[in-house]
């Protein structure tokens, strides 16, 4: 029998794997619609502390900033809320932090660095699932499956990117690099 330690670490490494796969999921999707994207970056927040960006992609429309969900159950909660309730088989459930919430942080630290070029550029934030939760009517607003996100990648394909967008990508791109570090525990050095 295992301890509660025991259980609580082997929940998380299964955590981790399924996060993963979801994430490699989505970086094939973006690979397959050809948009320039970063991966599991990290870039400081307003108040300096490190946070980590599943997926960030460019469109001729602003910065897709992604948080990648894979999950199973199924999901409720209010969109504004702070936590969600996540429903497995045999009625047990948990809280979980709002995705919409985690990836407000993301979009604001992805803003920081890009305002610098022009501040009308936007960050356009997407949650995709692509486990095999089922959402919640009231979540399906904020909630792409990997299908829907695939067909809005479609619809953007074409377009092209000005050349202030790219300035803006070049920043970004520049500035995960620069915070790399904060990974692996170094101090944070300015980036303006």
């Amino acid at each position: 029998m295992r301890s509660a330690r025991e259980n609580s670490f082997l929940k998380a490494f299964k955590s981790d794997i399924q996060g993963r796969k979801g994430e490699t999921d989505v970086r094939n999707i973006l690979a397959e619609y050809g948009l320039p994207s970063l991966h599991d970056i990290v870039l400081p927040t307003r108040s300096g502390n490190p946070t980590q960006i599943d997926h960030v992609a460019l469109t001729a429309f602003g910065i897709l900033v992604i948080e990648t969900k894979h999950l199973r159950g199924r999901l409720s909660g209010d969109v504004r809320n702070d936590y969600w309730r996540q429903t497995l088989p045999g009625e047990w459930s948990e809280k979980i932090y709002s995705p919409v919430r985690q990836n407000a942080g993301h979009c604001d630290a992805v803003y920081m660095i890009v305002r610098h070029i022009d501040a009308r550029i936007q960050t356009l934030s997407r949650i995709v699932m692509t486990g095999t939760a089922e959402v919640a009517p009231e979540l399906s607003s904020v909630v792409h499956t990997s299908e829907t996100f695939a067909k809005e990648l479609e619809s953007l394909r074409n377009n092209s990117v000005s050349e202030l967008l790219q300035h803006a990508w070049d920043r970004l791109t520049e500035a995960a690099k620069h915070h790399e570090g904060l990974r692996k525990g170094t101090t944070l050095s300015p980036f303006a």
